[in-house]
């Protein structure tokens, strides 16, 4: 059941990505290129040709990156709580005649945590949770992962040069781009809550420094200056200034469950995650 503290908050949200829906204040080419190399990002993460299985997306949005990620997953459930976001998502996959893909207008404080997933995926998602509420929300992807279950999350990075040179310059007018439950996370944090709830290994990669902020930066504009920063930013993210990029991707596994052996069922221990 919400709180009124969250209820207040989820609806200027509604109201802030229906706004951002309606004028489409990102630039097309910039955002599809961003999608584009989540999912290269995402796929070199997982075994098996990059099949995902059945997937929950959580914050899916209009749907774009569900619809895109298809052709490699079982199922997948997208969730948001824009409604528009969501109409939109589903007149696109039937235009698209993607029959795979499943949206439901829903927060995740509702959602009923009853399935399984071998992926979950939280794109641009964790940096709306109220930080007190990240753990348990962690813990919840934790539960409902299959043994062998992958995470994949993208946020901004708290420790971004970018932003923080553009706070100076822009000040308020920075505010326009931004959520208003919208934070920058820790990597290192992000990374401790997800090794509390369970997961192993964990790592952290570093994947954007121009491409996220110039698509809302750039949204009228040509995009041929958004091609220029993929580059950029895969010189960047693979060099020692890595850990200032404005973006991250944090990557985690639940183990596989071992099944006890004779000697484990006489006292012995024996680790029963790898």
């Amino acid at each position: 059941m919400h709180s009124p503290n969250r209820e207040q908050t989820e609806s200027k949200e509604v109201a802030f990505f229906d706004k951002y829906y309606e004028t489409e204040a990102y630039n097309p080419l910039g955002w599809r290129l961003r999608l584009d190399r989540e999912i290269r990002s995402l796929r070199k993460e997982v075994p098996s040709g990059g099949a995902l299985g059945r997937v929950l997306s959580l914050g899916c949005g209009d749907g774009q990156f569900e619809l895109m990620l298809a052709p490699w997953a079982e199922q997948i459930v997208g969730l948001d709580i824009s409604p528009q976001g969501i109409e939109t998502a589903q007149q696109q996959a039937v235009q698209q005649g993607i029959h795979n893909v499943e949206f439901r207008c829903l927060s995740f404080a509702d959602l009923a945590w009853d399935d399984e997933f071998d992926t979950i995926i939280c794109l641009a998602f964790l940096h709306h949770v109220p930080e007190e509420e990240t753990p348990r929300l962690l813990r919840q992807c934790y539960d409902h992962l299959k043994p062998g279950g992958f995470f994949y999350s993208q946020d901004p990075n708290r420790n971004g040069v970018l932003r923080s040179v553009a706070r100076v310059l822009m000040r308020s007018r920075l505010d326009k781009f931004h959520s208003p439950d919208e934070r920058e996370l820790d990597p290192k944090q992000v990374e401790s809550q997800l090794r509390g709830v369970g997961f192993s290994p964990v790592a952290i990669r570093y994947i954007d420094l121009l491409l996220i902020p110039t698509l809302f930066i750039l949204a009228k504009k040509p995009g041929w200056a958004l091609r220029l920063c993929l580059p950029i930013d895969l010189i960047w993210c693979r060099g020692p200034f890595a850990r200032w990029a404005s973006g991250f991707v944090a990557v985690a596994r639940k183990g596989r469950v071992i099944a006890q052996s004779p000697i484990a069922q006489t006292g012995y221990n024996v680790p029963r995650e790898c």
